[in-house]
């Protein structure tokens, strides 16, 4: 079982850098063309933040059956800063998001959290991986 979980663990970021650069560049483009946060983007965005929750998911798990990530020998918890970041990037941004009195406002609130979505899941995939 901890194999699968490890596994599913180290090839879902992939899936995350290709949603939230999706959601990132879509939204920018949204926000250039002066236009809103359409349906679509709408789920593309909950399709990232349910894949960054996967993630977590696995995570926890992977914690809880005890291995823990290889990012140095002190510095592994900054794993887990990073994670929490991709997790909680989009639902953050819609506290400051106007919820569609400002549109054109609310598409670059949420390309702003998808770049710092990517960033940050980019950087706590170089980490590295799992540990005993």
């Amino acid at each position: 079982m901890t194999g699968l979980v490890l596994t599913l663990h180290q090839y879902n970021p992939y899936l995350i850098f290709l949603s939230g650069a999706i959601v990132m560049i879509w939204s920018f483009v949204q926000y250039f063309r002066k236009s809103g946060v359409t349906r679509p983007l709408a789920i593309g965005m909950y399709i990232a933040v349910g894949l960054a929750a996967l993630q977590g998911l696995l995570g926890l798990i992977m914690v809880a059956s005890g291995l823990k990530p290889g990012g140095g020998s002190n510095l592994y918890y900054l794993h887990y800063v990073y994670g929490a970041i991709v997790i909680f990037a989009i639902p953050v941004a819609t506290t400051y998001a106007s919820s569609g009195k400002k549109p054109r406002t609310d598409a670059l609130i949420y390309g702003i959290a998808a770049l710092i979505l990517v960033a940050a899941a980019v950087r706590a995939f170089m980490t590295g991986p799992a540990t005993m």
